[in-house]
């Protein structure tokens, strides 16, 4: 009696479990094919930008971020708000250009977005490009200054770079990070560069917009993923994006959790926004989060299903991605003997979802020190 039920079950988790591996295919495809194009002048008509909490949570980060950039670039602008405790220090910083955001401004708006809405308003030129990065992150080459005069003729309005995360104090999240580097290779190379469409969202790290596009969509929205929000706008006004061959280093998180933490913040907030998304977005975000999220989970509770109906074979593409983006991040910690804890990501990666759905409800600042 249970026969027809149970194959109407396991058809539509093959479907689903088909589109998983779809996007895993389609990612390894963009890998081999797509090449960001650059031009042979490099352009002057750019800004750097951090939005910063400049509290001691990130001193250590936020003062090696300031010191690079200006010795890298010349040139670094940040943004933090009114009163916050590292407002003196970065006053001091000679070349720094700092901009402080009134107590008073925009109460309704949460986290980053407040300020990010604050400088746009007061400090945006239409036709300048802004490159924002997080107070933890190393822009390692200038190659996307090469790229924005040529996307720029094209009529493209947004770039995104590579996360290559560098070791905090937890080996464990450091190699977990790993996984958003192979993202950005794949599933991100194909959406935001080969289909030039950000359908699973846009990096807060290494975010390169034309300055009349800032004005236009804003950050005047109540968000805590405002860089996702920001992707769902661009789709919908039409905007076409690329992604940069510049990599970004990114610090991985202290502690598991601070990366619970984060990673909690992340899928609140995208599960908060998604309902801004067109039809698109949303199928292909929701199949990511619910689905590619839980990865081994995923693999111990439709495995059994996909094998009772003969197609056992889907698995395969993308529990390969899984392990090997993961063992990928064992090889770069230099520690063999995290092979050995790889099935357990899966399960740290959903503890994160419930964390998100039961604890944030607000923007979080992790340890970055």
């Amino acid at each position: 009696m249970w026969s027809e039920p149970l194959d109407s079950v396991v058809k539509v988790v093959a479907g689903l479990w088909l589109v998983y591996v779809s996007i895993a295919v389609a990612g390894g495809v963009a890998y081999f094919i797509y090449k960001p194009r650059k031009s042979l002048l490099k352009s002057a008509n750019y800004e750097i930008v951090v939005v910063s909490k400049a509290d001691e949570r990130v001193k250590n980060s936020l003062l090696e971020v300031v010191r690079y950039h200006l010795k890298k670039f010349g040139k670094l602008t940040v943004v933090i708000d009114e009163g916050a405790p590292l407002t003196n220090t970065l006053k001091s910083i000679k070349s720094l250009n700092l901009i402080i955001v009134p107590s008073s401004y925009r109460r309704d708006l949460v986290g980053k977005g407040r300020a990010l809405n604050y400088f746009i308003e007061n400090h945006v030129d239409d036709g300048k490009w802004y490159v924002f990065i997080d107070d933890d992150n190393l822009i390692l080459d200038d190659t996307f200054l090469y790229e924005i005069p040529y996307y720029e003729e094209k009529g493209f309005v947004a770039g995104n770079g590579i996360l290559l995360p560098r070791p905090g104090r937890s080996k464990i999240a450091y190699v977990m990070d790993w996984i958003r580097y192979v993202d950005d290779l794949t599933l991100y190379r194909f959406f935001t560069g080969l289909v030039s469409r950000p359908l699973l969202g846009l990096h807060g790290e290494l975010l390169i917009v034309k300055g009349k596009v800032l004005k236009e969509i804003g950050f005047a929205f109540k968000s805590i993923t405002e860089d996702f929000r920001f992707a769902t706008e661009l789709i919908k006004r039409g905007y076409k994006t690329w992604q940069s061959e510049t990599r970004v280093s990114i610090k991985s998180p202290n502690s598991l959790r601070d990366l619970v933490k984060q990673r909690g913040r992340w899928f609140k907030g995208m599960l908060s926004d998604i309902k801004y998304s067109p039809l698109p977005m949303k199928l292909i975000v929701g199949f990511r989060s619910v689905i590619w999220s839980f990865n081994f989970a995923s693999t111990l509770l439709i495995g059994p299903l996909l094998a009772y109906v003969g197609l056992i074979w889907m698995l395969i593409p993308g529990s390969l991605y899984y392990l090997g983006s993961y063992a990928y991040g064992v090889y770069r910690s230099r520690k063999p003997y995290m092979l050995l804890l790889i099935p357990f990501f899966g399960f740290i990666e959903a503890s994160s979802r419930v964390y998100g759905l039961i604890s944030v409800n607000d923007f979080i600042v992790i340890d970055k020190n």
